[in-house]
């Protein structure tokens, strides 16, 4: 058997026609400095490889039906095995994709409501057996024959509908009768039902009488009671007993339903407590959790006016004064004596309220004018009661809603007045209200998704179950268990499995699909990982490090990308990728164990590793003037009414442990609450009392590690914005040559212009092959150079404009010393390292690194004096080696120095140490998290007891102090 997996001739994007031997059953980390090519060489090639030869051995019809993968540019790997990557990159949008449905968590704890649950009455709370049709059959069989039944299901209004809509529903179903507080009526009857007020209503489903052979048709009727309307519920109602016969209700229903409500619940599926499943999701959000809700400040248009003659948005009383709307406004004002034309921002509060929130079911006289049309004429008199025009507008999107299809008038409606809340019906919970009355352990499924797993792993441990139900629920929850404590160990013990995945980080995901391949036991596999260090606390790291060690010693073979110090000197070997990035990387610099790469004066890490080069703590920080943002009364997710100040004109860093509540603070409350302040107010913060200082800002910016731009068009000219001024240029040169040529024949994005139509300024043609990969070549027309000959015929210094959008940074400076606008943004981009990136570059072929390290030129760029910004990074560390960080930190710097504000959230050690202040989460992650542990500088940070990062920073910093 081979030893180890050969790479021959890797000359796969920036790669130097390497060879590289990587040992099997071993843990081997990939190293380098940010765009070497670590990722070139462990994804694209050993790990696309392997997908590729695997999904060439599948069938045609197979092929056909997937997409295949390109061969990359090597000349053969040996010794590949069946290959598995685990990026860190999120990938999932899709907001019913929780924590739980990515480990099948949620399928078992599905299961186990399923087949071990406890129900409870949906109107007392008191307990209900579970029944199959069969034992339901069984018991009222034990009636006299003769005796006369009814099956009764019960029904809910909908949360948002009228009553008519309910009825409505209910007829299509085929069902006629519905019992309303006990009294029946009929279906086609017309009613006059108070929409502000519940009744308690049962459909009637049949009316049966006992006799031997009712087996079929009782069984039919209580399926299409429990599946059709009564949501798992059923009711039989004893109408008459034949003469002669004498029965004990009381005895009937003891211990086979409800003792007051006579309900009792059929039996249960998995399907029943999934909100991915229609019948069983909430029928206000469908299972997501959130809906869209009007506000009513947003309804104001003008509040200098009356609300008769244009204080409201126009589409919400409409143009017409003659229409029910308006005259409802002038009942109301009659009712309850106020004066319509007096201006909106002049009636008191509790007017306001009436209008925009109702009478809370209180009536009044609909009073129409003489004039009014007949269809309110024949209603005066009545007495109304009014949902407010928020209920009113909220009904209307629920109505255009089941159209399925908008005007372009009714969008832009709802998009201006309606913002997005937890969702009034489930309120989050995402499940119909019904499926929350089956329990385990007291508990039902909303709560246990809800619990950080620890808590749930713990209240797994104590739970109990009857002797009937203790085998099934015993193995169910086993096998939740051992999936739990997979998590646990690598230190997600904080998340819980409701936690939907587009709200989790790159690392948690890549850490949660890594615990699921562990809990497969598979042996002889090749697992590819890119810095599953990421987003993980000092404290936490060398869990991942046992994770992965344990993966290694089940027989398998692990190659992760890493810049982490703990994980690389933890490796069995070690393959360092440089010396430098782009264009002057490619090359194996150094490999072997930690001790031969700090032996070896190439090294790069090594030398970081030795400490012979390291990331210095600087000699002074800056001190706050005293300006402040405040935040007061931080409750969102689990911080714990936290108050917390922010020292302006400095660098602020925001640390504790995974799941303390950093990001909370700083994304869901302080950054929401700015762009609603600075931007757009139909954001909603993250729920908190008051946010002071702001007052102090200019603007707030986040500079995150999302792309620069999703087409393959965009690249680092474009979004920078210096490419304008390098086509006015070429339209310069144009006219001076005497060619018609404009500014706007030199963009590669205009129709009609002059980039190469046959590419439409690609440079590249993909042909599409039915059951083999797609294949992407060079343009024939334009040679890959994306524009046409009359464009590339005008030159600048003898470079056409796709010679310069070849060009890397470095030589772009050189080239454009004459433009003192290009090369000033030329050279911050330089100056962050990316002097190896060319100009052209495609935007979707940057890491998350890249990406942010443009962004954060784009804003140096463009730095204003007398301005005051707020720049928030989450982890921009992420993606780069120490060597990387250095040039981060002097960004960062020039940042401060020109008086903005920088926060970064961050758990690297190294931008921790060289922060001005910084402001300590936790104590731990969850529930247990959430409180401001310690605030001040590194050096306070490191002194105190409390907090877990100061204990490591004391660590980092005792080369230069000592702490008693």
């Amino acid at each position: 058997m081979r030893q180890f997996i050969e790479v021959r001739g890797a000359r796969q994007n920036n790669l130097q026609n390497i060879d590289v031997n990587i040992p099997r059953d071993k843990l081997t980390v990939i190293t380098g400095v940010s765009g070497s090519g670590k990722s070139s060489l462990a994804f694209e090639v050993i790990y696309g490889e392997g997908q590729r030869r695997f999904l060439e051995s599948l069938s045609t019809f197979a092929k056909s039906r997937m997409n295949q993968l390109k061969k990359p540019n090597v000349d053969f790997v040996f010794g590949l095995s069946p290959v598995i990557a685990i990026e860190q990159k999120k990938g999932i949008v899709n907001p019913r994709s929780t924590v739980g449905t990515m480990t099948d968590i949620a399928d078992f704890l599905r299961l186990l409501f399923a087949s071990s649950g406890e129900a409870s009455c949906s109107f007392c709370a008191h307990p209900v057996p579970i029944r199959t049709a069969g034992q339901m059959i069984d018991h009222i069989q034990s009636l006299p024959d003769g005796t006369e039944l009814e099956v009764l299901a019960p029904v809910y209004k909908l949360y948002g509908e009228d009553y008519e809509t309910l009825f409505d529903e209910i007829r299509t179903k085929g069902f006629r009768t519905i019992k309303i507080d006990g009294t029946p009526h009929s279906l086609g009857d017309p009613h006059e039902l108070d929409e502000e007020m519940d009744y308690q209503m049962e459909v009637v489903v049949d009316k049966v009488i006992v006799q031997r052979d009712i087996f079929k048709v009782l069984t039919k009727t209580i399926e299409n009671s429990l599946n059709l309307v009564g949501e798992g519920f059923i009711r039989f109602d004893i109408v008459s007993v034949p003469k002669g016969h004498k029965v004990d209700r009381d005895a009937f229903y003891q211990g086979f339903a409800c003792p007051e409500h006579h309900l009792t619940m059929g039996e249960l599926q998995p399907t029943y407590f999934s909100f991915n499943d229609a019948d069983s999701a909430c029928r206000t959000c469908g299972g997501i959790g959130t809906f869209m809700r009007t506000e009513a400040r947003f309804l104001i248009k003008n509040a200098d006016k009356s609300i008769m003659k244009g204080a409201l948005d126009p589409k919400v009383l409409g143009v017409n004064t003659n229409t029910w709307r308006y005259t409802t406004m002038t009942s109301l004002a009659k009712h309850y004596g106020f004066d319509v034309d007096l201006p909106l921002k002049d009636q008191p509060e509790w007017v306001t309220e009436i209008l925009f929130h109702g009478t809370k079911g209180e009536k009044f006289t609909f009073d129409p004018p003489e004039d009014a049309p007949k269809t309110q004429a024949r209603h005066a008199g009545r007495k109304i009661s009014f949902g407010g025009l928020v209920g009113m507008i909220n009904r209307w999107y629920k109505q255009y809603q089941k159209r399925k299809v908008l005007t372009g008038a009714e969008d832009e409606f709802f998009k201006r007045v309606m913002v997005e809340h937890t969702c009034p019906d489930c309120e989050g919970r995402k499940l119909k209200q019904q499926r929350f009355c089956v329990k385990v352990g007291g508990a039902d499924i909303h709560e246990l998704s809800t619990m950080p797993l620890q808590e749930l792993q713990q209240f797994l441990v104590e739970l109990k179950f009857s002797e009937d139900k203790a085998v099934v629920a015993g193995q169910i929850t086993g096998e939740i268990r051992s999936r739990l404590s997979l998590l646990l160990d690598i230190g997600l013990d904080y998340l819980s499995l409701g936690r939907r995945s587009d709200t989790i980080s790159g690392g948690e995901a890549q850490r949660i699909r890594l615990s699921t391949q562990i809990s497969s036991g598979l042996m002889g596999m090749l697992y590819v990982l890119d810095e599953p260090s990421i987003g993980l606390h000092a404290r936490d790291s060398l869990r991942i490090v046992e994770t992965l060690k344990k993966l290694r010693d089940i027989g398998n073979t692990i190659i992760v990308v890493e810049h982490d110090l703990d994980t690389i000197c933890s490796a069995d070997h070690i393959i360092e990728i440089g010396p430098g990035p782009g264009v002057r990387g490619g090359h194996v610099i150094a490999q072997g164990t930690a001790e031969q790469l700090k032996a070896n004066p190439d090294s790069v890490t090594g030398s970081f590793i030795s400490g012979a080069r390291s990331i210095e703590v600087p000699s002074r920080r800056r001190h706050p003037a005293g300006l402040m943002l405040s935040i007061r009364g931080a409750r969102a997710n689990n911080l714990r009414s936290v108050d917390v100040d922010i020292p302006l004109g400095v660098m602020v860093c925001i640390t504790g442990v995974s799941g303390s509540g950093k990001s909370t603070l700083i994304n869901e409350v302080l950054y929401k609450q700015l762009i609603s302040l600075f931007q757009d107010a139909r954001i909603v913060p993250g729920a908190h009392d008051s946010l002071e200082g702001h007052e102090h800002l200019s603007a707030v910016i986040n500079i995150d590690q999302s792309p620069i731009g999703r087409s393959s068009r965009s690249n680092p000219a474009t979004y920078v914005g210096f490419f304008d001024r390098i086509r006015e240029l070429y339209a310069e040169a144009a006219a001076a040559a005497g060619k018609g040529l404009s500014k706007h024949d030199f963009s590669f994005n205009q129709k009609n212009g002059g980039r190469c139509e046959n590419c439409q300024g690609e440079g590249t043609v993909t042909t599409q092959l039915q059951f083999m990969p797609d294949v992407e070549s060079v343009c024939p027309v334009c040679k890959g150079a994306r524009f046409n000959e009359e464009v590339l015929d005008v030159r600048i210094k003898q470079k056409n404009l796709a010679e310069v959008l070849d060009m890397s940074i470095e030589e772009a400076v050189l080239f454009f010393d004459d433009q003192p606008y290009i090369q000033h943004k030329l050279n911050v981009l330089n100056e962050l390292g990316l002097g190896y990136v060319r100009l052209g570059q495609s935007s979707t072929t940057l890491s998350g690194g890249e990406a942010q390290r443009i962004k954060l030129a784009t804003e140096l760029g463009k730095i204003k004096r007398g301005s005051h910004n707020l720049y928030i990074l989450d982890e921009p560390t992420t993606g780069l080696h120490l060597q990387d960080i250095q040039k981060l930190i002097a960004c960062v710097d020039r940042l401060v120095d020109a008086g903005h504000t920088v926060i970064v959230i961050e758990h690297h050690l190294d931008m921790i140490k060289v922060a001005d202040h910084i402001i300590d989460m936790g104590p731990e992650g969850g529930k247990n998290g959430g409180l401001v542990v310690a605030t001040g500088t590194p050096e306070q940070i490191a002194r105190s007891e409390r907090s877990l990062t100061g204990r490591f920073l004391r660590e980092v910093l005792a080369a230069e102090y000592s702490y008693s």
